[in-house]
Parts: C-alpha cells; sequence; structure tokens
C-alpha cells in the first residue's frame, strides 16, 4: 500500500485543485506521475485513495478525473466565472455556489432553470447574492443520505436551480416523489463553508457525519431529510 498517511494523498488532492482553478481541467494522471515521481500503478493508488476519501469521482473504468468537487471535468449547466475572467465547470447547483465559500472572492455564476431551461444568473460577494430571478432556488431532491450513493447521478440530476418555487411545483407536478429541499442562494452558500472552505489548503480535512449534521441543523435543517 503506497499510501500509509494521508500526506500524499494531500499533496496530490492540492495538486488536483490547484490544477483546475488554473487551467480550468484536471491533470492528467501522467502529470501525476511525472510531478511525484510516481509508476502508473502507484499514481492510479492515490487516485483510488482520493475517489474513496470523497475528494475526486474518476470516469467509471479509467484513471481520468471527472469531479474533483467543486470542478468538473465536463460541460455541465453550471458555470462560475471570477473576476479575473476565468472560468469552471461546476459539478451541480450547489458546488457552483460553494465555488464562492471556497474562494472566498467574488462569483458569476451562469446557469438555466431545470424545469424550463431559462437563464439564471447569480452574483455571490462577501456571502450575499444578487441572483435573477430573485426567486432562485437550489433543489435537492434527495435525502443527504443518499448523495453518495451514485454522486454522479446526484449531482446531474438531483441538485439543480430552480427559477422559483413555482418551477419546482410544476416540475415535481411532472415527475412526482418525495418532497425535496428548495434552498436560497445564501442558505445553499452557508451550507457549502464547513466542506469548501478551506478546500484548496493543504491540510483541508472534510468534516465529519456528525459535524454536517449539527452544521445543518445550526442552519435550521433538521428531520429526516438532512440525516447522514
Amino acid at each position: 500500500m503506497l499510501i500509509r498517511s494521508t500526506d500524499l494523498g494531500q499533496q496530490v488532492r492540492k495538486y488536483v485543485l490547484d490544477h483546475f482553478l488554473e487551467f480550468s481541467v484536471p491533470p492528467v494522471v501522467e502529470q501525476i506521475m511525472k510531478r511525484f515521481r510516481l509508476d502508473r500503478g502507484q499514481a492510479f493508488e492515490v487516485f483510488q485513495w482520493l475517489e474513496a476519501a470523497r475528494h475526486v469521482r474518476l470516469v467509471p473504468g479509467t484513471q481520468r478525473i471527472l469531479m474533483a468537487f467543486p470542478f468538473s471535468a465536463v460541460a455541465t449547466p453550471f458555470v462560475v466565472t471570477r473576476r479575473n475572467r476565468r472560468w469552471y465547470f461546476a459539478n451541480c447547483a450547489w458546488d457552483s455556489v460553494a465555488f464562492h465559500a471556497m474562494l472566498n472572492e467574488e462569483i458569476r455564476i451562469g446557469s438555466q432553470c431545470h424545469h424550463c431551461a431559462e437563464s439564471i444568473s447569480i452574483t455571490l460577494a462577501n456571502g450575499r447574492a444578487t441572483a435573477s430571478p430573485r426567486e432562485t432556488r437550489v433543489y435537492l431532491s434527495l435525502p443527504a443520505a443518499k448523495w453518495w450513493d451514485d454522486i454522479l447521478n446526484t449531482c446531474s440530476n438531483h441538485m439543480v436551480f430552480f427559477r422559483g418555487t413555482s418551477h419546482i411545483d410544476d416540475w415535481r407536478d411532472a415527475n412526482p416523489g418525495p418532497e425535496g429541499a428548495a434552498l436560497t442562494i445564501e442558505q445553499t452558500h452557508a451550507l457549502s463553508v464547513p466542506l469548501y472552505r478551506d478546500r484548496l489548503k493543504l491540510e483541508y480535512v472534510r468534516p465529519s457525519k456528525d459535524e454536517l449534521v449539527a452544521h445543518f441543523a445550526a442552519l435550521g435543517l433538521t428531520g429526516p431529510f438532512w440525516n447522514l
């Protein structure tokens, strides 16, 4: 086993995020091999460790990075732009908002309503949001305990933007199922803070389930939907 401590894993994790931040795409495994003087098997082992620790998601059956939260390696409906004009695809509506928590700087989000496909634009600065339409909501249709059952499906289909609660109601009429959670942009940002605030730091540690549930409760998000 190559990784006997988290040191190498954390170094590679930060390298992956820094690469995304600079180039808007992930590094390939060959870059990891060169940068950290690993053979292919060792580099893939580190990728597997990162995936098991919920830092990245690989393209199934490959050694290629698909997600390094909040970054997406493929086109999505969630485009995040910084003031320096660099832009990125986020994995989901939540991840697009989480860029603000991670970067601690103003960002702009361009997206579409999951129901009608009309445009949504959001500016986040100092933890406050300006959205058009003002009624824009982040809708989480799966309960928290199911998010990681299939994170690709969760991000692609169950963490999305709607132009308001009426659009959520119309979409639910056409797609009946368990009731989800509709959050404001600022609620979503607050939800993101413990998971994303220090993500670019080498010493970042993902919060435990208990810590996350306590954070949810502090935001008034309680009940079976929010149980991990």
